[in-house]
């Protein structure tokens, strides 16, 4: 993997982006370093996916710039500078992962050695199996080792252990540590708190398109457990 010496592995700066009637990012400035793992952390509706959509060019903004290591989102994603495992990312449930993968690996720009994407997804298992035969959790993994087909600098993983049980979820994470201690920068959505702590070096707190928080997972626990909400009806 090549390395670069720009300031910001991914800048978002004045983002904004409606959908119909819905404002899903309002002015949102974020700016995330090489090296950094970084979890997004709010509620469904908070502007994680959409941010994550801007990062690879499938959305545009409406107002404000996406870089990705200095160069524009759709062009980062073509080069294989980033690489995204989204949670609806769609599969092929007739091929088998094999075929799959062999197939996809082949469209790299600068392709990661099948055998150390099979490791690092710890997908060896599921090589011969067909998609359409895989767990919700052993499809994320399938999900994950795409992400690293093109051997990139940043990797963005939404909602990452959806459909897994604990003990799966601790198998990723133990993955995506020794993935991470490679230099990547790692950036995941999560609505749970408990795994943006444990897992991110830092924690950023989006809302309504904003982000409201921003800081280590100790910092933003501690504002977050200090908190009163109140649901009021109408």
């Amino acid at each position: 993997m090549t390395t670069t010496t720009l300031t910001d592995a991914l800048s978002l700066r004045g983002v904004t982006r409606s959908y119909g009637g819905v404002r899903a990012l309002d002015g949102l400035d974020l700016e995330i370093r090489p090296g950094e793992i970084v979890a997004l952390l709010g509620p469904n509706g908070a502007g994680k996916s959409t941010a994550m959509e801007m990062m690879v060019g499938l959305a545009t903004p409406e107002q404000g710039s996406v870089r990705v290591l200095g160069t524009d989102p759709t062009t980062a994603t073509r080069t294989g500078l980033i690489g995204t495992m989204l949670q609806a990312g769609a599969l092929l449930p007739d091929q088998r992962v094999r075929t799959m993968l062999r197939m996809l690996h082949s469209l790299q720009a600068h392709p990661m050695p099948m055998a150390e994407v099979v490791a690092q997804a710890d997908i060896a298992e599921l090589m011969p199996r067909r998609i359409s035969a895989l767990s919700g959790g052993q499809s994320q993994r399938v999900r994950f080792a795409i992400a690293l087909l093109g051997d990139p600098q940043v990797l963005l993983l939404d909602e990452p252990t959806v459909g897994m049980d604990i003990g799966a979820r601790r198998a990723f994470w133990q993955q995506m540590r020794r993935v991470a201690a490679s230099g990547r920068t790692v950036v995941f959505a999560t609505h749970h708190l408990e795994e943006a702590e444990r897992e991110a070096g830092r924690v950023v707190v989006m809302d309504r398109g904003r982000v409201v928080a921003d800081g280590t997972g100790a910092e933003i626990a501690a504002v977050v457990a200090g908190r009163v909400i109140t649901l009021r009806g109408v």
